[in-house]
């Protein structure tokens, strides 16, 4: 679809702002790993400033990599839609459900990172309790893998297309 006409080169570079943006999210978190694993913002040459960072050091963690992975993956499906000759119709809803995905998935890094369930239910777990933060971590992270599900199924379907009409 990019280079179609100037709507679909927006849409892509839409899409491409919203993965850069989930990227350095993820690289955000990175720096929230190194203060909890601190337990202080320290940033030479300013003075040490010791504070009790939220979350858990495996949460920091999690979405540091989880963010950076999920830039990479909306990357790499946008390029990817670009080569299997989906319709407007196709392209405009992978665009959109890659946008939500990428924040659904954030959502459920940042916000399950500090509650008590870790975001897994809306329901207390094994972990914790339910509070908001879990609610919102589930809730994201549901509509992102319902969505990215239908992302897939659009892609492969587009994919096994291309592969029978080469035979």
């Amino acid at each position: 679809m990019p280079g179609e006409n100037s709507r679909s080169d927006q849409l892509f570079y839409l899409v491409m702002l919203h993965a850069l943006l989930v990227f350095t999210v993820g690289l955000v978190a990175g720096v929230m790993l190194v203060f909890s694993l601190l337990d202080a913002v320290n940033l030479w040459p300013f003075p040490v400033w010791e504070v009790a960072i939220p979350g858990s050091t495996r949460g920091w963690q999690a979405a540091h990599v989880g963010g950076i992975m999920n830039g990479i993956m909306v990357v790499a499906l946008l390029l990817l839609m670009g080569k299997l000759k989906l319709t407007r119709r196709q392209y405009t809803i992978c665009s959109w459900s890659l946008i939500a995905t990428a924040w659904g998935n954030t959502l459920f890094y940042w916000a399950g990172n500090v509650a008590p369930n870790r975001g897994l239910s809306m329901a207390d777990t094994p972990y914790g309790a339910a509070d908001i933060a879990g609610a919102l971590a589930f809730l994201g992270g549901g509509v992102a893998m319902v969505l990215l599900f239908a992302v897939m199924y659009i892609l492969v379907g587009a994919t096994l297309r291309l592969l029978r009409a080469s035979r």
